[in-house]
């Protein structure tokens, strides 16, 4: 739920951002065209002044310059792409974090949400595994947020999660979903801790990801 809803964000803001970067990517070709016109214009030069007895050297530091102009235009495309990722995720987050406080509070349901179910997963796999005795589960399951979001959001979630999850979720494992006294120094997101366990949801790590993939 949390992903999709990230994905579509970044797909609105990556489809607002193509014009933008199809105009940095074109200046970027045309710097290149500028390189190796320059590149060539200097080889010719060489290659007109060189006697024949220099010749083949002359050909060779030729074949150097076309080598420099190809990596120089390779690598400035690949720093442009980059940066303009960087740009375009650096923009998702901010927007994001400043989403309205209801769709804001959906993300943060959802990461939760998924958040607790694979940590439940997880402790009927080592159920299952190693016996009841060796897999208590936490007393409690600590909701983590930064303090913006603990003092307009914290109980709003809380009460979302347990309502999203009622009937999926066991009464008592939802009873100790708590909001943690805690605050963490992250920019949005979560972190759910279970015990010596914590599941990073912040929305830096999730956007890393994204940017990864």
């Amino acid at each position: 739920m949390a992903i999709n809803g990230l994905n579509k964000i970044t797909d609105k803001i990556l489809s607002e951002a193509q014009a933008k970067a199809d105009k940095i990517l074109a200046d970027a070709e045309a710097e290149c065209d500028r390189i190796n016109a320059e590149y060539a214009e200097r080889a010719e030069k060489i290659r007109s002044e060189i006697s024949t007895e220099a010749e083949k050297g002359g050909m060779e530091y030729v074949a150097r310059i076309r080598t420099t102009a190809a990596t120089s235009k390779r690598n400035l495309l690949l720093q442009t792409k980059s940066d303009l990722i960087d740009g375009v995720f650096a923009g998702v987050l901010e927007q994001t974090r400043n989403l309205e406080l209801q769709k804001y509070n959906e993300i943060l349901i959802g990461l939760l949400s998924a958040a607790l179910l694979e940590q439940l997963d997880a402790e009927e796999t080592s159920r299952n595994l190693y016996g009841e005795e060796e897999a208590l589960a936490p007393e409690v399951y600590e909701v983590i947020l930064n303090q913006r979001d603990r003092d307009r959001s914290g109980k709003d979630v809380i009460e979302g999660v347990q309502k999203h999850l009622s009937g999926k979720v066991a009464a008592d494992k939802l009873s100790r979903v708590m909001l943690s006294t805690q605050t963490a120094n992250i920019d949005g997101g979560l972190i759910l801790r279970c015990g010596s366990v914590e599941s990073n949801c912040s929305l830096a790590i999730l956007f890393a990801q994204l940017r990864e993939s």
